[in-house]
C-alpha cells in the first residue's frame, strides 16, 4: 500500500508538472526542450530572474516538497517507533540507519521515476513529442541530480527532526530552498548593478541552482548545443558529482547522530527527555 500511495503522489506530480510547464511552440516539442522546461526553462527560453520566472520555478518544485514531507517525517517517526526495539535488541545502530537510508533513496529513484513516466505520458498525449539524443542524456541527467537533491532534502527533514522535531525541520528544511530561490534575484540584481561581476559567480555557490539543467554546460556536444553554460558555467557532471558527494557527507552525518543520540530518551516529536 505504501509504495502504491507513492506511486499513485509520483504520477499526479508528473501530471501536474506536464499540465503547467510542458508547452512548446506549434503543438511539436523535443525531448530536450520538454526536460529543459521541466526544470525551469519557458519555451526555448532558459529560467530567467523575474518574479514570476522564480515563483514558477518554486511551483516545479511542489511535487518533491510533498515527497519530503512524506519522507522525511514518516522516517523519523519510524526512528521513533522503532528505536526501543531496534537499539535494545539490535546493537548494529548504523547497520539498521543505512539500510532505512538506502529504502529512503530506493523511494526517492521510484517516485522520480514514475514522476517522469507521466510527465512523458501526458506530454505525448497532448503534443507531439520528438525524441532526440540530447534528450535522453538531459532526461537522465535530471533524473539523477532531482533524485540526488530529494533524497538529501528528506534526509535533512529526519535528521533535524531528531533534534527539534518533524514538523519544524519539515519548516525549515522548505524555507532554507525558498532562500535559495531569492538568491537567485538577488544574485542577479547584484551582478547587474555590479561592474566586472557575473551572475555565475554567485550561483555556482547556489545548491539549488544546480538544478537548472539550462544553466549548465556539458562536455556532450549535442547536450552543450542546447544550454546556455553563461549562466552558472557548471558542467553536468559536476553538479552530479556535488550532489552525490553531499549525499555520502549527509548519510555519514546521520550514521553518526543515529550511533550517538538516545532516540530511547529523547522524542523531538513530544518535546520530552
Amino acid at each position: 500500500m505504501r509504495y502504491g500511495r507513492l506511486i499513485l503522489a509520483a504520477a499526479a506530480g508528473g501530471v501536474y508538472l506536464s499540465l503547467m510547464y510542458i508547452n512548446p511552440y506549434g503543438g511539436v516539442i523535443s525531448l530536450s526542450e520538454m526536460t529543459l522546461q521541466l526544470s525551469g526553462s519557458r519555451g526555448t527560453f532558459v529560467l530567467g530572474f523575474s518574479t514570476s520566472e522564480l515563483m514558477s520555478f518554486s511551483m516545479r518544485l511542489l511535487p518533491a516538497f510533498l515527497f519530503e514531507l512524506y519522507a522525511g517525517i514518516r522516517l523519523y517517526r519510524h526512528f521513533c517507533t522503532a528505536s526501543i526495539y531496534v537499539f535494545s535488541r539490535y546493537p548494529r545502530r548504523v547497520k539498521w540507519y543505512l539500510q532505512e537510508a538506502g529504502r529512503l533513496a530506493g523511494e526517492v529513484c521510484l517516485f522520480q521515476l514514475f514522476l517522469l513516466l507521466s510527465a512523458l505520458l501526458v506530454t505525448v498525449i497532448r503534443w507531439e513529442l520528438q525524441v532526440d539524443q540530447a534528450g535522453i542524456a538531459l532526461l537522465l541527467y535530471h533524473f539523477l541530480i532531482q533524485s540526488l537533491w530529494i533524497y538529501i532534502m528528506a534526509l535533512a527533514v529526519n535528521l533535524c527532526a531528531v533534534y527539534i522535531g518533524s514538523s519544524a525541520a519539515y519548516g525549515i528544511v522548505i524555507c532554507a530552498q525558498m532562500v535559495c530561490i531569492v538568491l537567485f534575484y538577488l544574485a542577479d540584481l547584484t551582478a547587474r548593478n555590479s561592474e566586472g561581476l557575473s551572475v555565475s559567480r554567485f550561483l555556482i555557490w547556489n545548491p539549488l541552482a544546480h538544478l537548472v539543467l539550462g544553466w549548465h554546460g556539458s562536455g556532450i556536444k549535442a547536450v552543450n548545443g542546447v544550454l546556455e553554460p553563461q549562466w552558472m558555467g557548471a558542467d553536468l557532471n559536476h553538479s552530479l558529482l556535488l550532489f552525490a558527494i553531499l549525499a555520502i557527507i549527509l548519510t555519514a552525518v546521520g550514521a553518526c547522530i543515529v550511533k550517538n543520540h538516545e532516540l530511547l530518551v529523547s522524542d523531538s516529536e513530544r518535546s520530552v527527555a
